[in-house]
């Protein structure tokens, strides 16, 4: 995927993804692997949120892995 822009901030990216709020989308995106760009990675790339928006498994995170924790047998 190449990126291009023009960049979004939150708001703006809410907006052209058509989401009425922010916060709903950020909500979102948190189940999702969606990079964020600029010096403070605030900003969102026009051509990610086309991929994103074209097929959202694409970048799905997966669950986190559960780690393992033998307990102890009393004898």
């Amino acid at each position: 995927m190449e990126i291009q822009g023009p960049f979004f901030s939150l708001a703006k990216a809410a907006e052209y993804c058509g989401y009425k709020s922010p916060e709903h989308f950020a909500d979102l995106l948190r189940g999702y692997a969606v990079p964020k760009y600029g010096p403070k990675k605030n900003r969102y790339a026009r051509s990610v949120l086309d991929a994103f928006m074209a097929d959202p498994k694409s970048l799905k995170r997966g669950a986190p892995a559960r780690r393992y924790v033998p307990k102890k047998v009393m004898a």
